[in-house]
């Protein structure tokens, strides 16, 4: 199953955290059960990251969220399909 991520920074984080995040990440392994599919960083607060992930179940997401706490909001998290995936259960009906 695939999901959406949406990181909005917590307010007071200034360059210097945005440093610190950007080294923590760079070195960051992601849990079991998360494949992390396309990452986007935005030049907004809201949201900052948008991640695009796969796993069997939403475990894997919270625990890849606790990390991130000094700098970001708790992340929204989104189940979704691909525009074809889509398309094809509408033209199923399902």
């Amino acid at each position: 199953m695939k999901f959406v991520a949406l990181f909005s920074l917590k307010p007071g984080v200034d360059e210097a955290k945005l440093i610190q995040a950007a080294q923590k990440r760079a070195e960051y392994q992601f849990p079991e059960g998360l494949t992390l599919i396309a990452e986007y960083w935005t030049a907004e607060d809201s949201p900052a990251v948008i991640s695009v992930f796969e796993a069997d179940d939403a475990a894997p997401l919270l625990e890849n969220s606790l990390p991130w706490t000094d700098y970001f909001e708790t992340a929204d998290v989104l189940p979704v399909v691909t525009a074809e995936e889509g398309l094809e259960r509408f033209a199923r009906g399902s």
